[in-house]
């Protein structure tokens, strides 16, 4: 406890009171007879000069007394007293920014979601994303949060946040860009971004298991590929199919709609409103609803997460486990057929737009699967940049996936299928074809660049103007990977 505060109030109370009773003190007792003050005989000089001045003077005294440790004490105490709101306030911002960065839940109000995106804690993960060349939705990969200050000063983590980045899935935030984050919230969640951050070994030992990844990505390359072209394929087949799951679905929701309204319908054998007969028919729709409507077979189908069981009032558990009546899982049941029937009856109304919308990107994806410019031979890289070094080649090409690719090459975030040659441009400029050593002569500037990254305003290389954009990578990567990922961005 802070006692430098205490003993400031009371000698301050102290004080107060001694006024008082010095001013009462100068004034004589009151008789009955009510003597005008100026007729009563006041004190003698021989008591004023012996018993009332000690008496004041000691009072004096004490309360000097008093405030000669009162105040030392104080101020010995105040900057703990600071450090400990500081410590309170930091704590605070840092728990808005967790609820701002949690999704919005009726107890956690004040989220925004950041997490869907950008993983628990903020490790890294994905986002839904239609890509624009193909017109193709796939997994775009947003970037781990928990070490960007390595890489970010606060005031370029806050620009991003604030404006987003345009043609990806992150949005703007900032209320000045359109967003929906007053500059306190994003203070908050820049706060809580700077708690979640790794220690700086922690950083470094993530280097090798994400060169590894790199490596499997490339691997996988034409796999993901052939699977995006089988699950355009599979769009393509639904929506030729609209037409024919329209007449299937219209009779059913029509007649899951009569029966919830005339419910129960005969015998209910286990109380919940809904009779033997209509369980038995909503486990039928269910089925048919699955099998020939939804044709895609998806986990995110919500029509598989339902069932009915006649000897069981509650058969199936809510989003939240809880488990759900049955009545009003039929109730769901049907919200979900309407949604289903809505948007079937628009692939059959627009039937003709919408499947040449899909081949022509499913002609796309083909024409990618064809060219394969997602494809690096190491064996080439090695001639090219490393005198025939095809370890150092390998290891150049996974740090440059690793740490330069989202920004460097065109469609990396996008996903292999939509990758093209890497240093192709992207939200960084191209550095193909010299590009880097036009901008940097001498491959010491390029290293000093990549090192520290750029700043704001400030000039490098030939004729280039930084705007913070460039992260530094010195405190995440050794001068030896480093310079890897330079000599092979001098050789693209």
């Amino acid at each position: 406890m802070n006692v430098g505060p205490i003993a400031i109030a009371i000698a301050v109370g102290v004080i107060l009171l001694g006024l008082a009773w010095l001013v009462n003190a100068g004034r004589p007792p009151r008789s009955r007879g009510e003597v005008p003050p100026n007729l009563s005989p006041f004190r003698t000089d021989d008591e004023l000069e012996t018993t009332k001045l000690n008496t004041t003077l000691k009072a004096a005294l004490f309360s000097s007394a008093f405030l000669a440790v009162g105040i030392p004490l104080y101020f010995l105490t105040e900057a703990n007293r600071l450090e400990g709101f500081t410590d309170k306030f930091s704590e605070e911002a840092i728990e808005r920014g967790h609820e701002t960065f949690l999704e919005s839940t009726d107890e956690n109000p004040h989220g925004f979601g950041c997490i869907a995106c950008h993983g628990a804690e903020g490790v890294g993960g994905v986002a839904r994303y239609t890509e624009q060349r193909t017109g193709v939705e796939t997994q775009w990969r947003a970037p781990s949060l928990n070490d960007i200050f390595y890489r970010y000063t606060q005031p370029e983590v806050r620009f991003w946040i604030v404006n987003g980045r345009a043609n990806t899935p992150m949005p703007a935030w900032g209320v000045t860009a359109g967003g929906p984050l007053n500059d306190q919230q994003v203070d908050d969640l820049l706060a809580y971004l700077g708690s979640i951050q790794l220690t700086q070994a922690e950083a470094l030992a993530q280097v090798e298991g994400l060169v590894a990844a790199e490596a499997g990505r490339q691997q996988l390359a034409d796999t993901a590929v052939g699977e995006a072209i089988t699950r355009q394929q599979a769009v393509i087949a639904e929506i030729e199919s609209a037409p024919e799951r329209l007449t299937i679905i219209k009779p059913l929701v029509a007649e899951l709609k009569t029966r919830l309204a005339t419910a129960p319908n005969g015998y209910d054998g286990d109380r919940d409103r809904l009779s033997d007969e209509d369980e038995e028919v909503l486990g039928r729709v269910l089925e048919q609803a699955a099998e020939q409507v939804a044709v895609r077979e998806t986990d995110r189908n919500p029509l598989t997460a339902h069932s009915f069981d006649v000897a069981k009032p509650f058969t199936t558990n809510d989003a939240e486990g809880e488990p759900l009546a049955d009545l009003e899982q039929a109730e769901e049941v049907l919200g979900l057929l309407e949604s289903l029937q809505l948007a079937v009856q628009i692939a059959t109304d627009k039937n003709q737009i919408l499947r040449t919308a899909a081949e022509t990107s499913l002609s796309h994806l083909q024409e990618i699967q064809a060219q394969r410019r997602y494809a690096v031979d190491a064996e080439s890289v090695a001639e090219q940049s490393f005198d025939g070094d095809i370890e150092k080649a390998t290891r150049a090409l996974g740090l440059f996936g690793a740490f330069c690719a989202r920004c460097h090459t065109a469609g990396y975030s996008a996903g292999p299928m939509f990758t093209l040659e890497p240093g192709s441009g992207s939200l960084g400029p191209s550095l193909r074809d010299g590009r880097a050593q036009v901008q940097f002569p001498t491959a010491e500037a390029h290293y000093q660049f990549v090192l520290k990254g750029s700043d704001s305003a400030a000039g490098y290389g030939i004729n280039g103007i930084g705007r913070g954009w460039m992260p530094g990578f010195g405190t995440v990567l050794s001068e030896e990977d480093l310079r890897l990922i330079v000599e092979f961005e001098r050789g693209l």
